[in-house]
């Protein structure tokens, strides 16, 4: 996708964390090395949204969290491929924390990835910092009772980091007050695996068109917590 970037006309730029946003009919960015001007922006800022948009008016209710990814190995040959084992999601509305998510043995050879959902918050400029211990032990315990064709004992860990709104469901939407300022965040941990779709929706509300999809359900105005 970065390839595809450049090629239509993009630069990328990294290791220059934006510092300060300055609204207006020209939008501003600075850096610690320059400015950057456009017609509109695009603020996919990751983890870092919960303490960069209420800079800018916007209090939406953001909570970054530290994901322990586990690989497992299996025992049986063949039998956690991606022929026959299923993509698989468990849900639980009262106890998140026995919610799992699981994909047949392909990034590894011969090992299956199976995680917990949920993880400990964390500030992500500090992500190890916090305790995940607990994390591990239910997984290895999920693992034992109902994956008996697994090994117990993860063999690669991981780390990413979900951010987390209330409903699990992101933004997508403008600033209250500044339409050219367009707001993506709370993806978590799937923001990634629906980036084709999301960047066409983003580069939509960013160029002032309506977007070909209902995107009620995504708005800022959900929270109620904006702050001009």
């Amino acid at each position: 996708m970065q390839k595809q970037f450049v090629r239509y006309g993009g630069v990328l730029v990294d290791g220059e964390p934006m510092k300060e946003l300055l609204p207006g009919e020209i939008v501003t960015v600075r850096t610690p090395r320059r400015m950057f001007r456009g017609r509109s922006v695009v603020l996919a800022l990751g983890p870092w949204a919960a303490n960069f948009l209420p800079t800018i008016g916007v209090d939406i209710p953001l909570q970054p969290q530290r994901i322990a990814v586990y690989y497992w190995r299996s025992n049986e040959t063949g039998r956690f491929d991606t022929a026959t084992f299923p993509t698989i999601i468990t849900e639980n509305a009262t106890q998140r924390d026995q919610c799992i998510y699981g994909l047949p043995a392909e990034e590894y050879p011969g090992l299956v990835k199976i995680c917990l959902h949920t993880g400990p918050d964390v500030d992500p400029d500090r992500r190890d910092a916090v305790d995940s211990r607990w994390v591990e032990d239910r997984m290895r315990a999920i693992i034992a009772q109902n994956f008996p064709g697994l090994d117990p004992t993860p063999a690669v860990t991981e780390t990413c980091i979900y951010t987390m709104t209330p409903d699990h469901d992101p933004v997508l939407d403008h600033h209250p007050a500044w339409k050219n300022i367009v707001i993506a965040a709370g993806f978590s941990g799937h923001g990634f695996k629906l980036s084709p779709v999301v960047g066409k929706v983003l580069s939509q509300l960013a160029t002032g068109q309506t977007p070909e999809y209902d995107m009620s359900h995504f708005r800022l105005a959900r929270f109620h917590k904006h702050k001009l």
